[in-house]
């Protein structure tokens, strides 16, 4: 049940269609930011998006975006292995990219040269870190969305979810709103 009290039934996608104005550039935002050219691939922006999910505590986004990494074609297990495990066995090279998003995640002014080195010398390129925290960031803005309305995470909707992210990206979710509105 979410917290409106005009809707306690509402979805997430109940709540965006209350302000397609804002959701649907988000969503345009976001179609870049995940699934635009990068040197980060649409499942390792995915995978980020539901480890930082996770460490926010936001279920739905934390499930709807595993998912998604299983839709693309993606192992669920390492789903799993990179949202539990601070060096994922799975992907060792997402690791560099992972201890900085964590880091930017718990504590933002705490990031130093020292970290973005880290990232820079493991081989990943200062285009690849971009993309990372602008998932990061991202994903820390809908998980507060989500979190503050009570949108709850349930099967059906998440596997629709991860579906639809897949099939058609963040452009169908703004495209829908872009409709609606």
């Amino acid at each position: 049940m979410s917290y409106l009290r005009s809707n306690p039934s509402a979805t997430l996608i109940d709540a965006m269609g209350m302000v397609p104005d804002v959701a649907a550039p988000l969503h345009e935002f976001a179609e870049a930011a995940m699934r635009g050219d990068a040197p980060l691939s649409a499942i390792d922006r995915e995978l980020i998006a539901a480890r930082v999910s996770h460490a926010n505590g936001c279920e739905f986004c934390r499930d709807s975006h595993g998912a998604a990494v299983h839709e693309l074609g993606g192992d669920p297990q390492t789903v799993q292995d990179v949202i539990h495990a601070g060096t994922p066995q799975s992907r060792p090279d997402l690791a560099p990219l992972l201890a900085y998003i964590d880091k930017l995640n718990a504590a933002p002014s705490s990031i130093t040269q020292a970290d973005v080195d880290a990232v820079l010398d493991a081989g990943w390129s200062e285009q690849a870190l971009t993309y990372a925290i602008l998932s990061c960031g991202y994903f820390n803005l809908m998980n507060r969305w989500v979190e503050g309305l009570g949108i709850p995470s349930d099967d059906a909707t998440v596997r629709m979810a991860g579906r639809m992210l897949a099939e058609q990206g963040y452009q169908g979710i703004a495209s829908m709103l872009k409709s609606a509105a």
